[in-house]
């Protein structure tokens, strides 16, 4: 019998896509835990802990997922909670897609299928940048506005979406593919 695992199914990112988002840890800000470039992920549903037999139940029901592929643009930073000391640091993916928001309801539809409960909160489709620790809102103003993404931002393709393992290891959080499923319409 296979053991729990912490797991979440999300989005690649290009490794361009990678670079531009790590370009924004050179603009200092003091009391944030930057995101490892190997780690950038657009989450569609976080599961938390699962036991082997309802992974493999939720693997099967990934595959029945019918989305056609579509594109992304990156969007403005922002933060998380919306009130208080923020603490969590993120990009948007612009107006977002509405295939992003089909294929959102179509992961939580696959994953109420497979009998596992998980939290279900509101889609706000991001990538996280970063950690907060002791940061105050005011401090992040001149970040958020030097930060600032128009539609002439980076465009890329969506052609697959993925279950991951999230691994704590002695080098931080490792995020690895535990598989991944092709988008098609057919």
């Amino acid at each position: 019998m296979k053991g729990t695992k912490r797991l979440f199914v999300g989005l690649d990112l290009p490794g361009s896509i990678k670079d531009y988002l790590a370009s924004f840890q050179n603009l200092e800000l003091e009391g944030v835990r930057w995101t490892f470039h190997k780690n950038f992920h657009l989450t569609l549903r976080f599961l938390g802990d699962v036991d082997g037999d309802i992974e493999d139940r939720i693997l099967d029901r990934l595959k029945e997922i019918r989305v056609a592929p579509f594109t992304l643009s990156l969007g403005s930073t922002g933060v998380f909670p919306v009130k208080g000391d923020p603490r969590v640091l993120w990009m948007g993916v612009g107006t977002g897609h509405p295939l992003l928001f089909q294929l959102r309801q179509q992961v939580d539809d696959a994953i109420l299928a497979s009998n596992h409960s998980c939290e279900m909160r509101d889609f706000v489709p991001h990538v996280t940048l970063g950690r907060c620790s002791g940061l105050r809102r005011g401090s992040l103003r001149d970040f958020l506005n030097r930060s600032r993404t128009d539609e002439l931002d980076p465009i890329f393709g969506v052609p697959a979406f993925y279950l991951f393992e999230s691994l704590r290891t002695s080098g931080g959080i490792r995020y690895i593919s535990v598989e991944s499923y092709p988008l098609r319409s057919d």
